[in-house]
């Protein structure tokens, strides 16, 4: 007896070969280790290393990340579960990544033959299988994916959109059950609430949901023309209209705000005259990629200053509108690119537009690059008609996708080595102060501190390379420091003298903080050497503009733990804590050095409030750890 009739058969062979195209195209990546976004997030984050799997840990490291309030606790429990099984193993990291990938691959190959059925009625169901399949590959190979699976961080977005595609893929199912006159209440709330709330647990771009799946309503012909429509439309007004006229209230008063961008190099009004041009360069990439321009950092994107500044701006902005006018009128002739064209528009929505986010991120298109293939696969595999026009369509997308599939081959392959890596990155984008700051800290790595490799001189005149390039930030003077101190040669009074200027001058953000946090915790591991009146003087540059709690707590650590002043560290911790109540950690250094001092009561304080901040239990572990020292330096000599 056949467990599955040949059509089934068919599906899972189709689904196999997906998958096996997938882990082909991402397994030299697999041992490329971890980089940037991937340490704040994850190497560094103390509560991911769980060590025990217990409800308070698991809350804890669910409720880790600081990157943004939602603190995508999904996202953050998977990192601490591989931990937990295999420790920081970075190949165990990217298997899990590549199978989450594989797993979106299937349900975008479900998705769309649901699509096809609904979208074009007329197309045989082996025309549609086909498509649907051309569909899914086309998009699980597409280079501009590439951040969504080999680095590491960026599982909180393909995580996010496994349960936006089967949330739109149950919707579907709903809607279909409803045209044959069934009931499909459960599928389409299931996949509509339960799958944006999941998604947004994992990320915030899980929040589009409701507007993808709004624009399904609206480009294909079957649900457009549904009996139900205007029912339909009013449950999009409670899941999608009023929450996005709710959340835009809730936002406007923060990006409005001036002191939002202060940190950026670019106001509102340029950021909104710069993404059109952004938004181009993802289309390009994503339908015709080129290895070269692709990168981890494209921090040397020129801003838009005005819309002839460049020159490309306006019409970039006029490109959009057309975009959206030509999309509005190809739904009724071409629903299929209609709805591909305005999924890559939808998607581009968040990161976009007013949010103070970074101007460029290729992952950002981890939902809309399935638009543009939707669109692609309209135009090669569905328009034509003739029998000559057709072999000619399906020739142009099997060389798609090779070349998708062979590209993001090569680009895993650049990611095998991390100097190599680093190498290629810099030499792709050389006015990138990341990128040249990346490569010289991986030449510092390969030195290994030894004064007599043949790395470090080339790491040094890399860093300082990277120093001088535009929006450099301070990540490579303190890497020129630390190098100096690790080899023990003399430090230029011009290094110290720059930082403490830029900080004095600029807007203290997270590249700032990490820089002076670098320096902190190699003086307190008494691996660095550094004259304390320079690294004091860090500290009141960096406050000089306005208090920053991160630059207190670190002055706090700072000077208990290298000046040996403890009455002083406590008052920088406190205002801290004063500058910002809800964050957990400033409590936590609090109590540890009223502990040290000896002023219990006041550390016990501290621990009740820090109880009272978590959820699910998620601070119960540092508040055990903190009575822990208590008890110990109570047993213990005063």
């Amino acid at each position: 007896m056949r467990l599955l009739d040949r059509d089934a058969r068919k599906w899972t062979a189709m689904g196999l070969l997906l998958v096996l195209c997938v882990v082909a195209a991402y397994v030299p990546g697999l041992h490329g280790g971890f980089i940037f976004d991937d340490y704040p997030n994850v190497i560094d984050n103390a509560r991911v290393k769980l060590e025990h799997l217990t409800a308070n840990g698991l809350s804890s490291a669910a409720f880790s990340s600081e990157a943004s309030s939602l603190q995508r606790p999904i996202a953050m429990l998977t990192f601490a579960l591989n931990y937990y099984f295999t420790g920081f193993d970075g190949a165990a990291m990217k298997w899990t990544n590549i199978a989450i990938h594989s797993i979106n691959a299937l349900l975008v190959f479900g998705l769309a033959n649901l699509v096809l059925v609904l979208g074009a009625p007329t197309a045989s169901a082996q025309r549609r299988r086909w498509t649907a399949g051309f569909v899914a590959a086309a998009w699980a190979l597409q280079p501009i994916n590439f951040f969504g699976v080999l680095y590491i961080v960026q599982r909180m977005e393909s995580l996010s959109h496994l349960f936006v595609f089967g949330g739109l893929w149950l919707y579907l199912v709903g809607r279909q059950r409803q045209l044959r006159g069934e009931s499909g209440r459960w599928p389409m709330g299931i996949g509509l609430f339960g799958g944006t709330a999941l998604a947004l647990l994992c990320k915030e771009s899980g929040v589009l949901l409701p507007l993808y799946a709004w624009l399904l309503e609206l480009c294909l012909p079957a649900l457009r023309n549904a009996a139900d429509r205007r029912r339909v439309q009013w449950l999009f007004v409670a899941v999608l209209w009023l929450p996005a006229v709710a959340g835009l209230a809730w936002l406007a008063p923060y990006v409005l705000r001036p002191e939002t961008f202060a940190a950026r190099d670019f106001t509102l009004a340029e950021r909104l005259l710069t993404e059109p041009r952004v938004v181009f360069d993802y289309l390009q990439w994503t339908v015709y990629p080129r290895l070269s321009e692709f990168g981890l950092y494209h921090d040397d994107l020129v801003v838009s200053r005005g819309l002839f500044a460049p020159a490309t701006t306006v019409f970039a902005l006029a490109g959009i509108l057309l975009l959206a006018a030509l999309a509005w009128w190809l739904r009724r002739k071409r629903p299929i690119a209609a709805l591909g064209l305005l999924w890559f528009l939808a998607a581009q929505s968040l990161t976009a537009t007013i949010i103070p986010l970074e101007l460029v991120y290729e992952h950002r298109n981890y939902f809309a690059s399935l638009g543009v293939c939707l669109l692609i696969a309209d135009l090669l595999l569905l328009w034509p008609t003739r029998e000559s026009a057709r072999r000619i369509g399906v020739l142009v997308a099997g060389f798609a996708l090779l070349y998708y599939g062979a590209t993001t081959h090569l680009r895993a392959r650049e990611w095998s080595e991390p100097l190599r890596f680093a190498q290629i990155e810099a030499a792709k984008h050389p006015n990138s102060p990341r990128a040249t700051y990346g490569y010289g800290r991986m030449l510092v790595i390969a030195s290994d501190y030894d004064a007599n490799s043949p790395h470090l001189q080339p790491a040094i005149v890399a860093l300082e390379q990277a120093a001088k390039l535009p929006k450099s930030g301070l990540l490579p003077h303190s890497a020129l420091l630390l190098t100096a101190a690790h080899t023990q040669t003399a430090i230029p009074d011009a290094w110290w003298d720059d930082m403490t200027a830029r900080l004095r001058a600029n807007p203290v953000g997270p590249q700032e903080i990490n820089a002076i946090s670098s320096l902190v915790r190699c003086s307190r591991d008494s691996e660095c050497r550094f004259p304390p009146d320079r690294v004091v003087a860090l500290f009141e540059a960096a406050l000089a503009r306005k208090p920053v709690p991160d630059i207190y707590a670190l002055w706090g650590d700072y000077t208990l733990n290298v000046l040996r002043r403890p009455e002083d560290a406590i008052a920088l911790s406190k205002r801290s804590v004063e500058l910002r109540p809800d964050v957990a950690q400033y409590r936590i250094n609090l109590a540890m050095q009223l502990i040290y001092v000896g002023r219990i009561d006041e550390a016990r304080r501290e621990i009740a409030t820090l109880r009272g901040l978590g959820r699910l239990g998620q601070n119960e572990a540092a508040a055990a750890m903190l009575e822990q020292r208590i008890a110990d330096r109570a047993g213990g000599p005063t």
